[in-house]
């Protein structure tokens, strides 16, 4: 069972935009994993977006063992 994502209007700007990991906000310069679409919206505005995370082994992805 994946981790559940949190909602897109939880995430900061560069998280978004997917140039930040999802879990630990670290950059995405060197490259990041796809982990699935953030899913929301504020009224009738779809806020949907594929998010990224810094890896498998991200210290801050829930149900990690650091």
């Amino acid at each position: 069972m994946s981790p559940v994502l949190p909602h897109p209007t939880d995430l900061t700007h560069l998280q978004y935009a997917g140039w930040n990991c999802v879990w630990c906000n670290a950059s995405l310069r060197n490259g990041g994993v796809s982990v699935g679409f953030s899913r929301g919206g504020v009224a009738a505005y779809d806020l949907d977006v594929e998010v990224y995370a810094c890896g498998p082994k991200c210290p801050e992805a829930p149900g990690v063992e650091a």
